[in-house]
């Protein structure tokens, strides 16, 4: 219906619209804060270059972390901020304003649907007339609209798609506001009384409301797509009330002529809605996002509607971010300018989603890791990042517009991840300007499996599973880093196959049915659906009530965790050289050296057997290593005495000595030996000691080795380094005498074996040990050594990120030199 023109009542001029805080705002600003503490923390604890592995998957990878990051930072800047705006008093005897509702109707749209939408724009109570932009002329549809008193346009000329549609009906309609809907939401009668009062403040330039769904339920991939609006429509629009950047959606949003006609009508494009925002703040106009559900519509319900309408806003959203932003920006707020940069980058998940399913493949395929850290501690700098950020992601769900949509929202995570390759597409289009036709999309779904659409999740599932398969195929590469790339795999394939599954209509039709007709698994769910309903309520009052004791309790732990860490750091910094912090750990660069033969020190030294080696071994500088390592080998028995002089020089010389000797199961215990030992660890700079002991059995092995550093430890000494090497090789783990009584292993290869033969069986007993995980590996290597050894060691290094010391064979001219005896430790060859 008409209604008359009507001036604005001198009462109401200069009214504006007043926000204020939502419910629970407090609280989330106390969260967020929490949170960006815990956050800065991380950030600084992970960058630190020692933490990098391979450089394109670690730069691959901390790329997608880093997007993360920001997104959540990005939606905590929203929670902050939530308003809800408080509706003006308009007086009884204030005239109605003349407004003007429109949908449209395109040809293959359903009648009914159109129809039902005609029939609710009618009954809305507010004066108004109703228009059909009918870009197909259909008689049908144009009889309904005598029948109804909603005025038919159509047009010849059709171009600009949608915005060229509504502007051509603009032309003819005359009110002083219009509506524009989608022909598939119905809106309650009430909907224009929940939004003209609004424009009682003539800076407000349009009102959108909440968009809601009505077909979540008709397939997984609805659910999945209305579960992705609903923090949109909720928090994330309800924070852009503080600084003027509603959006204007395509659908149920309401605007002054004035406005509109300001900026030449309808913004074109695949997103003209956004457009037609970007134009309005830019020209000055306030937006209000009234958080109201008063219309109901279709989300799409198939796999290739909601691919269709997800392409063509990922094509729309970066031409606008790449040619409409730049002419644009300087009449934006600095807010404005922030919110139109960082809105479009959600398509951007598309790469980033590429990128964590590709890496974790590639690293099992080239045997390279993007990350060379603690597993453990990158756990305990980001459990409480993860944990808060789930903690405030869940508190924000109290602003959600209806008591259904609250939940983990898994269909709309599942189906997100699954449309990486349309976004990436959308990106691709946007730089090569390939055009994207504007299609509506479409309204009804068919029960058929999309097989077609799902190939490539699949394919890429299948590849995911491959490379996990393969990793734990090939012999040696079964480390704790390689079975953390193989467990991410196995999640991607998990997600993508949950996405294919989603996406097949027909069989999980029949698959419902059968569950529904079979007694026990139906009442089993209805019994489950039962619990969850009743304690639902009761665990989320309880945990949101308590989350900000919860998460400040968390950060002051690791706050004093990571100070605790700091102090430490600080004090070997200052206190302890690079040297004692390599020989404790490992940490630092990898280092190489030789074993020569002969005994080239003129010292009281007992020779040892020639199945443990010669007696020195001379290190090489890695680019990060400040000092050489010199093992020197000598008898334990009754007469035994350490080369101190040697020790002494090799100290002096700025070097760190080892000092390797044989002892039986009785004579473990040498007192005279021991307090030798014990004197230089007070007086030298560092020591790593290598005692090869025999005993019958692994038990009685174990027990000699501990009772041999229970020993030295009982003179309160808490220095030394044992280099532990196992007498069977075969049988590492029934001899390994515990992680707190050996500091480093040795594998000892042998003169027969090659160092992948040797190493690789080696690897696969560490491995499978998670006592021996975290221990540096130092490897004796039979080949000799070369020019090429301190490449090929840092080869070896790089695919064994374990492995912190590479021990060569004496060379031919080391062997020339056998026997002879020299005043002085020869200095270091070089690499």
């Amino acid at each position: 219906m008409k209604a008359s023109r009507s001036v604005q009542p001198p009462e109401t001029i200069g009214v504006r619209v007043q926000f204020q805080d939502a419910k629970g705002t407090k609280q989330m600003r106390v969260l967020v804060v929490i949170g960006l503490i815990l956050l800065a923390q991380f950030f600084w604890w992970f960058a630190d270059s020692d933490h990098m592995g391979y450089a394109p998957l670690y730069w691959a990878l901390t790329f997608s972390l880093c997007y993360k990051m920001l997104r959540m930072l990005h939606e905590w800047y929203h929670y902050v901020h939530v308003q809800e705006p408080i509706l003006p008093a308009v007086p009884p005897t204030a005239p109605p304003r003349k407004v003007d509702m429109l949908t449209t109707a395109c040809p293959g749209e359903p009648h009914a649907m159109i129809i039902a939408t005609l029939e609710s724009l009618v009954a809305v109570r507010y004066p108004h007339t109703t228009y059909l932009c009918d870009e197909g002329n259909n008689p049908e549809l144009k009889a309904v609209c005598e029948r109804l008193g909603v005025v038919h346009v159509t047009r010849t000329v059709k171009k600009n798609a949608k915005a060229g549609n509504i502007n051509n009906a603009l032309q003819q309609a005359t009110g002083e506001f219009c509506v524009v809907l989608d022909p598939d939401h119905q809106v309650t009668p009430d909907f224009l009384d929940q939004v003209m009062p609004y424009f009682e403040d003539d800076t407000v330039g349009y009102v959108q409301v909440v968009q809601a769904y009505g077909n979540q339920k008709e397939s997984f991939v609805a659910l999945g797509a209305a579960e992705q609006t609903y923090h949109f429509y909720g928090p994330l629009m309800m924070g852009m009330n503080s600084y003027n950047t509603v959006q204007s959606i395509g659908a149920n949003c309401t605007f002054r002529r004035k406005a509109l006609d300001g900026i030449g009508g309808h913004a074109p494009g695949l997103t003209e809605d956004m457009h037609t925002a970007m134009l309005l703040h830019a020209a000055g106009w306030k937006s209000i996002y009234a958080p109201v559900v008063v219309s109901r519509g279709l989300v799409p319900s198939s796999l290739g509607a909601f691919y269709m309408q997800q392409l063509k806003w990922a094509r729309g959203t970066f031409d606008l971010l790449t040619h409409v932003y730049p002419r644009l920006f300087r009449n934006f707020t600095w807010r404005q300018k922030l919110h139109y940069f960082t809105l479009p980058l959600y398509f951007f998940s598309g790469v980033v989603a590429l990128i964590d399913i590709v890496v974790p493949v590639a690293s099992l395929l080239l045997l390279e890791f993007p990350w060379h850290l603690s597993l453990p501690e990158f756990a305990v700098h980001m459990l409480p990042v993860t944990t808060v950020g789930l903690l405030i992601r869940y508190n924000a769900q109290q602003w959600l517009r209806e008591q259904h949509e609250p939940g983990l929202h898994l269909a709309g995570g599942f189906l997100r991840i699954a449309t990486w390759w349309v976004y990436t597409l959308g990106l691709i289009y946007t730089f090569f300007n390939v055009k994207v036709p504007y299609i509506p999309t479409p309204k009804e779904g068919h029960v058929k499996n999309e097989w077609p659409l799902s190939s490539l999740n699949l394919l890429l599932a299948v590849v995911c599973i491959g490379a996990a398969t393969y990793s734990m195929q090939v012999p040696g590469i079964r480390g704790p880093y390689t079975k953390l790339m193989a467990t991410l795999a196995l999640m991607n394939a998990a997600i993508l196959l949950v996405a294919v599954v989603m996406a097949q209509h027909k069989l999980l039709n029949q698959l419902r049915q059968f569950l529904w007709t079979t007694p026990p698994l139906f009442s089993f769910k209805k019994w489950v659906d039962n619990r969850l309903v009743a304690g639902g309520g009761l665990i989320t009052g309880q945990l949101r009530r308590g989350s900000v004791a919860f998460a400040m309790g968390l950060a002051i732990l690791h706050t004093l965790a990571t100070a605790g860490f700091v102090l430490v750091q600080w004090r070997e910094q200052v206190g302890i050289s690079d040297d004692y912090i390599w020989a404790h750990t490992g940490s630092g660069g990898l280092r190489t050296g030789v074993v020569a033969s002969g005994n080239p020190l003129p010292l009281p030294i007992a020779p040892a057997a020639a199945s443990v080696g010669s007696g020195l071994i001379v290190w090489g500088k890695s680019p990060k290593a400040s000092s050489q390592v010199v093992s020197l080998e000598i008898a334990s028995g009754a007469t035994a005495r350490l080369p101190v002089a040697a020790i002494e020089e090799i100290n002096q010389r700025g070097d760190i000595p080892m000092l390797t000797w044989h002892a039986t199961e009785g004579s473990t215990g040498n007192p005279s030996f021991q307090r030798q030992v014990i004197r230089l660890l007070k007086h030298e700079n560092q020591l790593l000691l290598r005692p090869i002991i025999q005993a019958p059995n692994a038990h009685a092995y174990r027990a000699a080795w501990q009772a041999l550093v229970k020993g030295y430890r009982a003179t309160g000494d808490t220095t030394a380094v044992w280099v532990w090497t196992s007498p069977r090789p075969d049988s590492i783990a029934s001899y390994f005498p515990g992680s707190a009584n050996v500091t480093w292993v040795a594998s000892d290869c042998g003169a027969n074996s090659s160092g992948d033969a040797c190493y690789i069986p080696f690897r696969e007993q560490v491995a499978a040990q998670i006592e021996m995980q975290s221990k540096p590996i130092l490897l004796f290597v039979p080949q000799a050594q070369s020019a090429a050894s301190a490449q090929w060691a840092r080869h070896y290094g790089s695919r064994y990120p374990e492995v912190k010391a590479v021990v060569f064979a004496a060379g031919q001219a080391q062997a020339a030199n056998a026997g002879s005896r020299q005043a002085r430790i020869p200095a270091p060859p070089s690499p």
